[in-house]
């Protein structure tokens, strides 16, 4: 229904006549206003173009203006002349604009009414009396609106209706403004929990149309048209049996052979009967349905009553079925869903038989859940607990679903736990959490929340602070100094750390970890991040908060990561990539994604069961691969071991079976995962600190013996029979292989990271690389996967094709069958490497710090170099390779990765180093002559010759000529020379 708002009352009224007399048209205009009222409506409805008034003083003067062809959606005739001449006006407006409706509004003049009413052929549609109140005019517009729009809404896309069966001119135009006033004044309560503009229009559109009839045979026409939609009735007691007898022929109990005959198809459909005679209320009571004395000076307040407890207008009341008594009340879904779960169940029962459940959901335009609640029936006690449960799934499943594809503006009467993705600001997301929205979108809009039995695919609550608030907060505390000064990082943490955050930010705050149940990440979401050529991946910071019972002391933790994320805007890696990158520092802003972390609590620690990053090219095919099939590399535990290059599992998500790294019981034992990082639960562990891992924990794969969730994951080595167990039962060291997930698919890992990446790339049109997280709960829960980020990637280096047939490869320095790169790199001359006698793994840090200084210099002087080295470059992990930063080697034009007999590492496919090295389309070659025997690494050419500078195990040379660095990523072949 949400989707089909457009649709809904496509048909308006946007153009009237009115015909009265000067005295009228003063009267309108200075005590109503009538136009202003129309046009504030359709502002409301985000509708354009209002309806117009065109006024005219005489009849002659409104057919005139027919006769030139203005069109018309009603006209309304005020005028106390005689009937035949208000008929004859009629007629003649009918034989110009047949569909026309024409309106008589008059005051109360028995003679003329029975004579407009009495006649079958007159021409006047409707006749009201006119009691000076502009409520009338709407009234009349919205019955009309709703009698054009009534087949499509009604019957196509369920929306409810009331039938009002009146003969009476002065009561029914008494009731219908009043009727309306309650229908609107529903409505507005109805949208109080819709979390947008369009969910606000799509309930404002849904509210319940009025459907009127001034005799039984419209009556029971109306009713068997509509009647499955109907939510009520509302009915005088005596009128005419056929349309144009005379009020003298009505039968004085038509009211009552009305309310048989639905009763008889529906017993618990609601009538109001309604009767100028109190002694009609006893046999009103005999047949069980309501009833009002229409003179009653309480008039108002008891319809108001009636439909609300009746229709279910208004608040959910649930009352105690033995004494009456109200026991509770809800005003919106999330307290609706709250009630249903914790009446006594003689209450809940009792709602449910008498379908007050689906009438609430019904007046408020939820269709579609309301269907499906209305025809949950409780046939006896024993039942009862699972249509409760029923109910409460289905409604917290829908609350859920209006909330994706959603960004909610953060409002704190309307936030709620089933908003997935909240803004507090009105300005920039930032490119992270633009990413994010997006997902958030595509999840919505492909339908893939419950695509998977057994996986709820979602976001983690997410509430981004806009970058209004980062301006707000350097003002604020007069930062601004600190963008030229030459502090270092600690000092300038120090400095955002003492500063205070805007009040109306820790006012929302308050309230997200209120709703919130999970630990919290704080993560960067700059203005620059994200984005294809230059992703600034990796440059900063995600700080990690544990839940604690203390409020204030959690709203201090999030305080105390925000400003620290705020200040690694101006550390020194992030302002070397942002000069790199040809930005300026002032320029910059961070907008802040607060969002729940996915996983549960094991023995202290929080950590997902699984975290990973999928891409939709596949840079390194193996086997059975293809590129374009992709590729994910999932861990353990949290995901900054994935992001970060340290050993973790790979494989394609179309062979999930073939799994390179557990191949063999050896391969299983030395390239699977060795540890995983958890958050430390204890709040004291998270100190300020440039370290945005200061309270993760890393735990070995033997420490995680704890850990409920390991059985998921883990295969155990099988000493006696030498080979590996796909299970945690038998006794035997652990590793990582997931074989519980990619062999057997006790969760479909692998088909949601296939589809995401298929629809992914189709909306952004370019290559994707997503990052998730996964978490198996130890519990019956179903399992949760968390789209967490998503960037496009550059597949430039997939594109050049070089013709080695004419390329001269005798004597190469570097020759590698595993490369990616766009062509030929020129103007290198050059050349920073690692020293292979002098390499110490141990020692990876000082060549880090080392490079720093040098790759300064460069930057200082405008040269590019190729880099050499070990193992893996931008490596977390000091033991896989040398850990720099991307800004300490931003001025590498190719980058170079070697194997050593004892230390092979995968290439680094998958971290945020390498997605900033393709995106700024900087050579990529990995030398592995163990794994490709033809791939050649001749050092001592450059050992021959002299350096620039150099340490103990780094050394710098600059060459006369330019080297040639050739590098074909569509073949993966590289050639270095050097002459």
């Amino acid at each position: 229904m949400e989707g089909n708002f457009a649709e809904l009352m496509a048909k308006r009224v946007k153009r009237i006549l009115l015909v009265c007399n000067n005295y009228d048209s003063f009267v309108l205009e200075e005590d109503g206003r009538i136009e202003v009222q129309i046009a504030q409506e359709y502002a409301e409805l985000n509708l354009s173009n209002p309806p117009s008034v065109v006024r005219t003083e005489t009849k002659d003067d409104a057919l005139s203006l027919l006769n030139k062809g203005e069109r018309f959606d009603i006209i309304i005739v005020m005028h106390n002349a005689a009937a035949q001449d208000i008929d004859i006006f009629a007629t003649k407006s009918k034989q110009i604009a047949p569909h026309t409706p024409v309106v008589l509004l008059t005051s109360f003049s028995k003679t003329l009414y029975n004579s407009l009413l009495t006649s079958v052929n007159s021409a006047v549609d409707y006749v009201f009396c006119w009691n000076n109140s502009t409520d009338l005019i709407i009234a009349i517009i919205k019955l009309i609106e709703d009698s054009l729009n009534a087949d499509h809404d009604i019957l196509t896309e369920g929306v409810r209706a009331i039938l009002l069966v009146e003969d009476s001119v002065r009561y029914y135009s008494t009731y219908l403004p009043l009727l309306y006033k309650l229908v609107l004044k529903q409505n507005s309560i109805a949208i109080r929990d819709a979390i947008n503009e369009k969910q606000q229009l799509v309930r404002k559109r849904s509210r319940p149309k009025v459907l009127m009839a001034t005799c039984y045979d419209e009556a029971v026409q109306l009713y068997h048209k509509y009647s499955r939609n109907i939510i009520g009735v509302i009915s005088d007691i005596g009128f005419v049996i056929h349309k144009g007898d005379s009020p003298d022929t009505e039968k004085l109990d038509a009211g009552f052979d009305l309310c048989r005959l639905i009763r008889a198809d529906i017993p618990t459909m609601p009538v109001l009967m309604q009767s100028s005679q109190e002694t009609m209320r006893a046999e009103a009571k005999k047949i069980n349905v309501g009833f009002i004395v229409k003179t009653s000076k309480t008039l108002t307040q008891q319809l108001t009553e009636y439909i609300g407890r009746e229709f279910g207008f208004g608040d959910f009341v649930a009352t105690d079925p033995d004494t009456g008594h109200e026991i509770a009340r809800a005003n919106d879904l999330e307290g609706f869903e709250h009630i249903i779960a914790t009446i006594p169940d003689n209450a809940f029962r009792h709602l449910s038989d008498n379908n007050y459940l689906s009438k609430w959901l019904f007046a408020r335009g939820l269709f579609d859940v309301g269907h499906q609640v209305s025809v949950l029936k409780i046939t006896d006690q024993s039942t009862i607990n699972d249509i409760r449960s029923t109910n409460i799934r289905l409604i917290h499943d829908y609350r859920t679903r209006q909330a994706l594809g959603v960004v909610a503006k953060y409002n704190p009467e309307t936030y709620n736990d089933t908003i997935s993705f909240a803004r507090v600001g009105n300005s920039s997301l930032g490119g992270k959490a633009r990413g994010l929205a997006f997902l958030n979108h595509v999840l919505q809009k492909y339908h893939l929340y419950d695509k998977w039995d057994n996986a709820r695919v979602t976001i983690p609550r997410t509430m981004v602070i806009t970058t209004e608030f980062f301006d707000r907060f350097i003002s604020d505390n007069g930062l601004q100094y600190v963008i030229e000064s030459d502090l270092n990082d600690e000092e300038i943490l120090s400095e955002f750390v003492a500063s205070t955050l805007p009040a109306d930010l820790i006012d929302a705050l308050r309230h997200f970890i209120k709703v919130a149940q999970k630990p919290l990440a704080v993560r960067s979401s700059s203005r620059l991040e994200d984005s294809y050529y230059q992703p600034f991946a990796g440059v900063y910071s995600t700080y990690m908060v544990p839940s604690t019972d203390n409020e204030d002391q959690q709203l201090r933790l999030i305080g105390k990561a925000i400003k620290s994320v705020y200040a690694a805007v101006y550390f020194a890696a992030a302002r070397g990539y942002i000069t790199s990158t040809a930005n300026v520092i002032s320029e910059e802003k961070m907008a802040i994604i607060v969002q729940e972390i996915c996983g549960e609590e094991q023995n202290g620690y929080f950590f997902p069961t699984i975290s990973g990053i999928a891409r939709s090219v596949n840079f390194y095919p193996v086997g059975y691969e293809q590129a374009h099939q992709g590729v994910v590399k999932i861990a353990y535990g949290l995901g900054k071991v994935v992001v970060d290059g340290e050993q973790v599992l790979r494989f394609s998500p179309s062979y999930p079976n073939h799994v390179l790294q557990t191949s063999t019981p050896e391969l299983t034992m030395r390239d699977t995962q060795k540890s995983i990082l958890a958050l430390n639960m204890q709040p004291e562990k998270f100190k300020t600190s440039v370290d945005d891992a200061v309270n993760l924990t890393r735990l070995t794969i033997a420490d995680c013996e704890q850990f409920e969730s390991l059985k998921y994951v883990a295969s155990t080595y099988d000493y006696e029979n030498q080979r590996i167990v796909d299970s945690c039962y038998p006794s035997g060291p652990r590793f990582i292989t997931f074989a519980q997930i990619l062999k057997f698919n006790t969760f479909p890992l692998a088909k949601i990271t296939e589809e995401l990446l298929r629809i992914a790339q189709q909306e952004m049109k370019c290559p994707v690389e997503i990052e998730f997280a996964a978490n198996i709960p130890a519990n019956d829960d179903i399992p949760i996967f968390n789209v967490l980020q998503i960037r496009p990637i550059s597949a430039d280096t997939l594109t050049v094709k070089l013709d080695w047939q004419n390329i001269d490869q005798t004597n190469a320095l570097i020759i590698a069958d595993s490369a990616l790169g766009v062509g030929k790199v020129e103007s290198v001359k050059d050349i920073i490497y690692v020293r292979q006698d002098a390499f110490d793994k141990m020692r990876t840090r000082e060549i880090a710090a080392t490079l720093r200084l040098w790759n300064a210099q460069m930057r200082q002087q405008g040269r590019g170099y190729l880099l050499i080295g070990y193992g893996r470059w931008g490596s977390a992990e000091p033991t896989l390779g040398v850990p720099v930063q991307w800004s300490d080697i931003s001025e590498a034009k190719t980058i170079v990765e070697c194997a050593l007999p004892d230390f092979r590492v995968d290439p680094s496919q998958g971290t945020h180093f390498f997605q900033n090295m393709t995106s700024f389309n900087v050579g990529y070659v990995n030398v592995d002559n163990f794994a490709r025997p033809g791939d050649v690494f001749r050092e001592e050419q450059l050992n021959d010759l002299p350096a620039v500078e150099e340490t103990e195990m780094l050394r710098h040379i600059t060459l006369n000529e330019d080297i040639t660095i050739l590098i074909d990523g569509a073949q993966s072949h590289a050639m270095i020379k050097i002459k």
